[in-house]
């Protein structure tokens, strides 16, 4: 098993990133479980991916409705490291994707761990 990290690659590696959000399925959800120890890729390796560390799950992944997400997420999704870098997710701005998440809600799977080993 492995999370991709993609945009917020630069977080992780900096060690500013304890939380992911995800539009996963249910079955591809329970597959992770609280203590399961995974592999963080660059991105997906259909897309050539690498390893770029370990992270230990530090609760089942849950699902929560973006609108309420707690204000201290936006430092733990490594939002406001990858803002003072300057950094985007794609073509937004972190701001923009936090935005986003309240102004059109998603029912998403949060995945809280605690990065293991930086590669």
């Amino acid at each position: 098993m492995i999370i991709s990290f993609a945009w917020t690659t630069p977080a992780f590696k900096a060690r500013q990133k304890t939380v992911t959000r995800r539009d996963w399925s249910d079955e591809y959800a329970a597959k992770f479980h609280k203590y399961d120890v995974v592999e963080a890729y660059s991105r997906q390796t259909s897309f050539g991916g690498v390893p770029i560390g370990k992270i230990l799950i530090k609760e089942t992944p849950y699902r929560e409705w973006s609108n309420l997400v707690p204000e201290i997420d936006f430092e733990k999704e490594g939002f406001l490291f990858l803002e003072m870098q300057k950094i985007k997710c794609g073509k937004l701005t972190p701001m923009q994707v936090w935005e986003q998440w309240f102004d059109e809600p998603e029912l998403l799977y949060v995945v809280r761990f605690e990065i293991i080993e930086v590669f």
